[in-house]
Formats: structure tokens, sequence, C-alpha cells
């Protein structure tokens, strides 16, 4: 008759799967490895039957998170629910600018109108989460000891928080919070060793999006080069992420990794393009242009700062922006997929901008193609929005730069 088969420890299966009936059907082996793997396949069949614990499911949902944005509402939820909250916020805040953030589904309204404040990105427990350098979770109360007085803060009066700070290799700094509501009181010190269990994964999370956004950079500075365009990718704070070989070959930059890892060597040209790169971080320009000090010879040089799309819900890599550095050439019409490719025109605005370049007054080119000269004034206004400039002939400027690379971009991107 069988027998129940015998784990290598000397355990009865019927007592590790809790499955009799199962165990019951299985012929006793001589071979242990055999056995084993059997009782693995078994156990894995009745997994499901068990449910997964949960820390186990939220650490793997957070590595999730760390390649698709879209997953970290619902695992901060779980972050809330593992803290005994209402739910948690993940932010990002920059050297300069406005944070970002992502929260539980229940916090999204709430988040959105507490973050329309001007002043909302240096004040209150957002203030002093930015320069906690504790290496796990610490609750609002003891953030700054004796300040609270047993209630919460004036700025966010009606939650509580406990919270992680996680500094990013880009130089931004990561805050993980779970908040509950006042009336709940502060959150009880024993729930720290259990979230701090959770803070390596949410470490290497977050460090890993960030890493993912700076290869995107990687990437879009490479392709740039292939077409013969010198380009950089820099934090908020000017210092360089990711450059091409194109971009390193020109005298007016530093070599990278040196000098903080400023781009320019003029200290002129540095304060021109932290001033370009503000107005394009906190949206008051699409993008910038800015003239560039030459070193080797005498021909005029502009730089074009814009800030890099990025992937909806990733709050890892809006910080990051743009910096094509180009001589000022003679005017020419430029290839409609460079322009594309750099500035985000639609056909109609491609078609007008390079009649622009070839001479075309607007008038003329508006009977041209048989439309009114208001819609052309129109999709001007755009293309000075997109490009970050104000007039016809600082964007025809910006255009004769562009001539040297005319026709290459087909030849980048395969088309015949």
């Amino acid at each position: 008759m069988p027998r129940p088969l015998v784990r290598p420890d000397g355990g009865l299966t019927e007592n590790v799967l809790g499955a009799p009936s199962l165990t019951k059907s299985i012929i006793c082996l001589k071979d242990t490895a055999v056995s084993f793997g059997l009782i693995l396949v078994l156990l894995r069949s009745l997994r499901p039957s068990w449910g997964v614990p949960v820390r186990e499911a939220l650490i793997d949902r957070i590595y999730e998170a760390a390649g698709t944005p879209e997953l970290w509402p619902d695992v901060l939820q779980t972050l809330g629910d593992t803290a005994n909250s209402d739910g948690a916020v993940l932010m990002v805040l920059p050297p300069v600018g406005m944070p970002r953030w992502i929260a539980s589904p229940a916090f999204e309204q709430r988040l959105r109108e507490h973050t329309a404040a001007a002043s909302w990105g240096g004040s209150g427990r957002t203030a002093q989460w930015r320069v906690q350098a504790h290496a796990g979770f610490m609750r609002d109360v003891d953030l700054v000891p004796g300040s609270y007085d047993g209630r919460p803060s004036e700025v966010d009066k009606t939650f509580w928080q406990v919270g992680t700070t996680i500094p990013l290799p880009t130089g931004d700094v990561a805050i993980v919070t779970a908040e509950r509501r006042a009336q709940t009181g502060p959150h009880e010190a024993a729930i720290l060793h259990k979230l701090d269990a959770l803070r390596p994964h949410f470490v290497r999370a977050c460090q890993l999006s960030a890493q993912f956004g700076c290869e995107r950079t990687r990437v879009t500075t490479m392709m740039l080069n292939q077409i013969g365009v010198p380009a950089a990718v820099l934090s908020a704070s000017g210092r360089v992420l990711t450059i091409n070989a194109r971009l390193q070959e020109r005298a007016e930059v530093l070599p990278p990794g040196q000098h903080g890892g400023f781009l320019f060597k003029s200290v002129i040209n540095g304060k021109l393009l932290q001033n370009a790169i503000d107005r394009v971080i906190n949206g008051q320009h699409t993008a910038q242009t800015m003239p560039v000090r030459s070193y080797a010879d005498d021909r005029p040089q502009i730089a074009h700062v814009m800030r890099l799309e990025r992937h909806p819900g990733d709050v890892f890599g809006a910080s990051a922006v743009l910096v094509i550095l180009v001589h000022v050439g003679a005017r020419a019409a430029p290839d409609d997929g460079l322009l594309n490719l750099l500035f985000d025109l639609t056909p109609a605005e491609t078609r007008l901008l390079q009649a622009l370049a070839g001479g075309l007054r607007l008038q003329s080119y508006a009977e041209s193609v048989g439309v009114q000269t208001s819609t052309v004034r129109t999709q001007l206004t755009s293309i000075f929005n997109k490009t970050g400039t104000k007039r016809q002939a600082e964007l025809l400027s910006i255009v004769a730069s562009l001539s040297m690379f005319s026709g290459q971009t087909a030849h980048c991107f395969g088309a015949t």
C-alpha cells in the first residue's frame, strides 16, 4: 500500500502540504532529490489557495513599479494599508522647480489642491523631509521633537505622516510617506520596524526608476549624435547627466565629470544656461535659446534648451532638459524630420517654417497654400512657443543653424 512521501528532514508530506488526499497517492521514492522536487511541484500547485503574503506581494509590486510607473498608486495604497494609514504619497523634489508626486487614489484630489500653492515645495513638513538623513522610516512627530505638541503641523493639519527620504543619482530627493487622518492620532512607533523592512526595496526601486530615466536620456543624445547634433541632457541644477561625442568635441565644453559636472567652461555661459534651465523647468517657457561664447573661433553659436518629454506617471525623469549646441550659419530650409525631432512641429508648422527659411513671406505662403493669413499667423505663434523664440528673425537664426544637418535624419532612420 502506498505510503506518504517522506521529506528530506524526515517529516511527512501531509504535514507540509496540508493535503492528505494528495500525499496518500505518492509512492515513496528512494531518490531524495526527486522526492523533494515533487514536493515543490505540489506546493506550487496548491499555493494559490493559500494566498501570497501581503509583504512579499508588495515587494514584487514595488519592483514592477520601478519599470511601470502606472503601478505606483496601487503600491502606495498597499503601503498605506501596511502602515495602518489612509494612503501614501511618493514625492520627488528637484534642487530647483516644483516637486512632482504620485499618490494612492484616495489622496489625488487632496494633493492637487495642496500643491497648487506656489510655496508648497519649500514649506511645512515637505521641507523637513527634504533634509532628513535618517536611513529609515520616521514619524512626523519625531522629525522635530517637541514641535508638534501632539497635533499635526499647520501645513498638513488634516494628516499625520510616517515617511523616509531617498537620495537619487540624478540629484533629486524622493520622499515616501504614509498618511492618516488627524482624528486617528500619530502613527504608532511599533509600525516603524515593519516599514523599515520594506525601505531597501523602495530605495532600489526609486533608484532604478531614476537610472531608467538616465538610460532614456543617453539614447536620446546618441540618436542626435548619429545625425551630427551636439547634445547633452542636464539635471535641473545644470549638471550633466549624459553628453554625446559631438558636444564633447566642442572647445567651450568641460570634460565630463569635471568641475562639479557642469557643461560650460565660461562662467558667463554657465549662468546664462542655468537661467534658461530654470525658466524651462518652472514652466515659464517650453524652450529657451541663448548665445554661447566661443573659444575656438569667431563663429557665433547658440544653445537650445528644452524640457524632455516624460512617460505619463513617471515622477523621476521630469527634471531633465535637453541642450543642443549649434553654430549659426547661412539661412536654408532644414530637413523636416529634424524639425519634428527637435521641436515636435506639426506637418503644417514644418511646411511654414521651411517656407520662411526659404525666404517666402507670410502672406505669400498663405496664398500659395490657399489658407487665410490669420491661420498662418496662428501656426507661427505655435512655432514660436515650441522653439522658445519671440521674433521671426530669432526663429530663422535657429533654422539656419540647423541647415547643416539637412537630409541626414532620413538616412539615420532608414527612410528612402
